[in-house]
């Protein structure tokens, strides 16, 4: 099953993110603002690696207290599973 997502953000710099979900993996993870070199590496390293993992190890990070960008992504992810 493949899936194009499109996920305002809350509570971070970036204004919104968007992937693809294709058979359960995560791929082509692009954020709109927020710090441009993090939210690559993020994109970078969540490529092709298993939705259900992601949400593991990203849910719950905090940026100065607040949500985060990983965050964020976790939580797009749990909604479109």
């Amino acid at each position: 099953m493949e899936k194009h997502v499109e996920y305002k953000t809350s509570g971070v710099c970036s204004k919104a993110l968007e992937f693809d979900l294709i058979d359960g993996y995560v791929y082509n993870v692009r954020f709109k603002g927020g710090c441009k070199g993090n939210t690559a590496g993020l994109g970078a390293l969540a490529e092709g690696v298993k939705a259900e993992e992601l949400v593991k190890r990203l849910k719950g990070i905090k940026c100065q207290g607040n949500n985060s960008c990983p965050d964020q992504l976790a939580r797009a992810i749990e909604q479109n599973l």
